[in-house]
């Protein structure tokens, strides 16, 4: 199966259990009357949006290199992840314009049975997050390493609404004030926690553009794989570029400095064929540097 079709694979099970939990939220927010619960409804609606992205970036990722994009179409996925960040923002700032418009309304105590909906929505959350991130190092995927991430974020958040939950009912049964408002600032708290996320997102994004660097595993594992290939002694230097969900690789090689032009270029290509069939390189530019003997 191809690295890409895995991941999608991977990401079409994620969008499924998102939208169905956005969709559990939604209603038992609405049923016990959480703005909280509602709130983290909102937040997982980015989860959404991500797999949407994602899904979409690894279909358009997939196109060849042209005239335009020798490279290849790899830093789509960053780009959309660009549109997705601001996207959160907007969401936490429709959230917040709400909160303050209301601001002047009482406490508004929900049911406590919303705390076995949310205890639900944890677990079922915590799974996928494990399972995301497991995937993303079984693909050697950073997107879908990223959405492992958002998701244990979103389990956080579904956190908050539980303790808003147990404190608004503490408050209802002992009539505290100050308690009865526990939900409202949950939500307040899961609104600010949306603007941390699209932040990150975008800082993200924006870092993978300019041309972050392969993990340093990553690297090692090129180092170790270059090696092992007949002639070469050497590896002085390697440039991993991530790429979307691959690598573009320059590296300089050391070779005996006796050998021909012509079995030095076949050194480098043996090189270049071995990154390109075992590792996730979409090219990789091979220097031959000679061996220095005293």
């Amino acid at each position: 199966m191809k690295p890409n079709r895995s991941r999608e694979r991977v990401m079409l099970k994620s969008f499924f259990v998102n939208i169905t939990l956005i969709g559990v939220k939604l209603a038992g927010g609405f049923a016990v009357n959480s703005a909280a619960l509602i709130a983290d409804a909102v937040h997982s609606i980015s989860d959404f949006f991500s797999d949407v992205l994602v899904l979409l970036g690894l279909r358009e990722s997939q196109k060849p290199p042209d005239k335009e994009h020798p490279l290849g179409h790899g830093k789509i996925e960053y780009v959309l992840s660009i549109f997705l960040g601001l996207g959160v923002l907007f969401i936490a700032y429709q959230l917040i314009r709400d909160m303050v418009l209301n601001i002047g309304e009482g406490p508004e105590v929900p049911s406590i049975y919303g705390a076995f909906i949310v205890i639900f929505v944890i677990g079922i959350k915590l799974l996928l997050a494990r399972y995301l991130t497991d995937q993303g190092h079984k693909l050697d995927s950073q997107i879908v390493k990223a959405s492992g991430k958002e998701s244990f974020t979103d389990v956080l958040g579904s956190v908050v609404v539980l303790g808003g939950f147990f404190l608004s009912y503490l408050g209802e049964q002992f009539s505290i004030t100050v308690l009865k408002y526990a939900d409202k600032v949950a939500a307040f708290l899961i609104a600010l926690l949306i603007i941390r996320v699209g932040i990150r997102i975008i800082h993200e994004a924006i870092t993978f553009v300019l041309g972050k660097s392969a993990p340093k595993e990553t690297i090692n594992a090129i180092r170790e794989t270059v090696l092992e290939v007949n002639g070469v002694r050497g590896v002085d230097t390697i440039t991993a570029i991530t790429y979307g969900h691959y690598y573009q690789v320059t590296l300089d090689i050391v070779v005996d400095g006796q050998l021909s032009v012509e079995k030095g270029h076949d050194i480098a290509h043996e090189v270049r064929d071995t990154l390109t069939h075992n590792h996730n390189i979409q090219e990789a530019v091979v220097h031959i540097n000679p061996e220095v003997t005293s």
